[in-house]
């Protein structure tokens, strides 16, 4: 049976539990409280359209650029009674789709205007949306970015497009940015355990490199006024401060002196991005937005916004999107120097006596993915969108979907470069005479586990490799909080 979560109040529209959504599959549930509060929204909204019979956009108005034309009130109660009445539902060519984890989360964050008791969805409504989670549509991540999310609403929304509706519902459902807020919601998340699986893998590159602990000294963050540097420099330490190592008697290269400087920048990015998908969970993001008035209802109004543009969101995965490119980069510096060898002690290549190859792919095959993400790593700035046929409205275009292809492009090559410098780490491991410190052994343990898989040791840089990769992506992409926590035991 399914994990369930019940929404009693806005306040349940939490990172939390947008985690349970994408990893434990939780479907979701309206409380009396929540139905209640949709309920009392929909209300005023209803009476509003009582008082007003003029322009509301979307409820009196066919929607995008039709906007400008009053309907009479047959017609805009013929136009909204189905979403098949009211637009074209799965619009544009498609492509590569969204994972399901993210197209689940935007299900989740459409729910944002309903639990706010500002929206315009029925409760019984509200539900069918919140029903969508137990067979997630598919929705495209490529060709649908446009002025706002209507092209993915339109394949997020289709199983609901015979749903009886009323006025304004229509609009309701297919309008506002709620994959803004997923996409941010699943970049939080899925590189959060990214970030979690660097701090260990650079971990046991560092072990490998027998970098010099004065290089990880917790006093330095006396110096540096930044709380993510004194967390970074705190995980470093807890994981390296019970190792036996030999340690090098001159400084290490770089690329491992900065990785407190490296996993700060992470985790700022993390902080960023995950502030941005509380933002966006908690938020009206609606077009229009119905406004109620706290004190008379006679001053209520439905007002046209920019609720279905998260800047802010596009701009945070930005930021995740950058960090994330150096970290490759500091990945393969870090694989360079192990495979040379020479300063940290190591046989050039990694090579033993009778393996006649090295080990050289290990480096080699991270250049394509190096390339990949350096070319989409570039900032998403405004882009010129294509305007309207009649009426000229949409004239910029949303953000968020390109800024998450770019990501989900990024974490691929991440994953390629991690996977690399964990094989590379485990391999130069072999010739060290000491045991990892106690929190890297579980990883240590299945990296040499995959070493060992193969008759000849260089073949190593194949299916064992290919096998760290696809882990280290199910990790951060798939298991649940039970099976990562069998990954990783304290």
């Amino acid at each position: 049976m399914s994990e369930r979560i019940v929404l009693r109040t806005l306040a349940d529209m939490t990172l939390a539990n947008a985690d349970r959504i994408a990893f434990e599959r939780a479907e979701l549930e309206l409380s009396a409280e929540a139905v209640a509060t949709i309920a009392q929204g929909r209300a005023r909204f209803e009476a509003y359209l009582a008082r007003n019979e003029g322009y509301v956009y979307g409820s009196t108005t066919a929607p995008g650029s039709r906007a400008k034309v009053v309907l009479s009130k047959d017609e805009s109660r013929r136009q909204g009674e189905t979403l098949r009445n009211f637009l074209a539902l799965q619009t544009g060519v498609g492509g590569e789709m969204l994972p399901e984890r993210c197209v689940r989360l935007a299900v989740f964050g459409r729910l944002s205007n309903a639990m706010s008791g500002s929206g315009k969805l029925r409760s019984s409504t509200a539900q069918a949306v919140a029903n969508l989670l137990r067979s997630p549509p598919p929705v495209p991540m490529q060709s649908v970015a446009c002025s706002g999310e209507v092209m993915p609403m339109t394949w997020l929304m289709s199983p609901l497009g015979d749903l009886p509706l009323a006025i304004g519902e229509a609009m309701a459902l297919i309008n506002g940015s709620p994959f803004a807020t997923a996409m941010a919601c699943d970049v939080a998340l899925t590189a959060r355990r990214r970030v979690n699986l660097a701090n260990l893998i650079f971990g046991l590159s560092a072990e490998a490199a027998q970098c010099p602990a004065g290089h990880f000294d917790l006093r330095l963050a006396d110096g540096w006024q930044d709380p993510f540097y004194k967390e970074s420099l705190q995980s470093i330490h807890s994981l390296l401060g019970e190792s036996e190592r030999k340690q090098l008697k001159h400084q290490a290269p770089t690329s491992w002196r900065v990785l407190p400087n490296l996993l700060a920048s992470a985790l700022q990015s993390l902080e960023e991005v995950s502030r941005s998908a509380a933002v966006g969970l908690k938020s009206l993001k609606d077009n229009p937005t119905f406004l109620r008035d706290a004190e008379d209802d006679h001053n209520d109004a439905v007002v046209s916004s920019g609720g279905y543009h998260d800047h802010r969101a596009a701009k945070a995965i930005d930021q995740v999107n950058a960090v994330f490119t150096d970290l490759c980069l500091l990945a393969s510096r870090q694989v360079a120097h192990l495979m040379d060898g020479g300063d940290l002690g190591l046989p050039p290549l990694l090579a033993r006596a009778n393996d006649h190859v090295g080990m050289e792919y290990l480096v080699w095959g991270m250049t394509e993915p190096l390339a990949t993400a350096r070319s989409r790593s570039a900032p998403t700035t405004l882009e010129i969108g294509l305007q309207d046929p009649a009426g000229n409205q949409s004239d910029i275009a949303s953000l968020a979907s390109i800024a998450y292809a770019k990501h989900r492009a990024i974490a691929g090559s991440f994953d390629t470069c991690l996977a690399s410098l964990a094989m590379t780490a485990a391999l130069a491991l072999e010739f060290r005479d000491v045991p990892p410190p106690p929190p890297l052994r579980a990883l240590a343990e299945r990296l040499k586990a995959l070493c060992r898989s193969t008759e000849r040791r260089v073949d190593v840089v194949g299916e064992p490799w290919r096998q760290c990769r696809e882990w280290l992506r199910a990790c951060a992409e798939e298991a649940t909080s039970a099976e990562l926590a069998a990954h990783f035991p304290e």
